[in-house]
């Protein structure tokens, strides 16, 4: 019998065109479903060898949809976090009600506790980008990180801002 790891990393180089077409449909975005698909090699490293896998391509792509269903719900969570922040910091009405206005200072309060709780160097890239409008390509250079290393940050720490309001 061959390795689960073996069949299922050559199956996934032989269908990758093919996976990232199932997976950026669901995701409706190139770079999140190239993330998916990276991501698949780490999720069938830790499959186990004992397990018998009657048929490995329907397994593949089982756990490819799986996956891609499980990124666009962090892309649609993030966008959410994303909105309120916006919300938050750009009030429209310059004259909120007492109620409003309370109601913001307390989320406020809560989201400057969640940023200040990210670790470095996630919280100064977070609060480059999303506080003070630094492209990530720029703070990329400027610290000497990937363009993705940092996006995968921002990504984080919108994950983790969003897990602390919500619990």
């Amino acid at each position: 019998m061959q390795d689960n790891i073996a069949v299922l990393t050559d199956l996934i180089s032989a269908e990758r065109p093919k996976l990232l077409n199932v997976i950026q449909r669901i995701v409706r975005n190139p770079e999140t479903a190239e993330d998916a698909v990276q991501s698949l090699f780490e999720k069938i490293r830790r499959i186990e060898n004992a397990a018998d896998i009657v048929n490995p391509r329907a397994f593949l792509y089982r756990l490819a949809s799986n996956l891609a269903v499980d990124y666009a719900r962090q892309v649609r969570r993030r966008e959410e976090v994303q909105s309120d922040i916006h919300d938050l910091l750009w009030i429209e009405d310059d004259t909120p009600s007492p109620e409003r206005a309370l109601f913001a200072r307390h989320e406020l309060e809560a989201l400057e506790k969640a940023v200040a709780a990210l670790p470095e160097p996630m919280r100064t890239i977070f609060t480059l980008n999303r506080f003070h409008g630094v492209p990530q390509k720029e703070i990329a250079a400027r610290m000497g990180r990937s363009i993705a290393l940092v996006s995968r940050h921002i990504c984080r720490a919108l994950d983790i801002i969003s897990s602390s309001r919500s619990g």
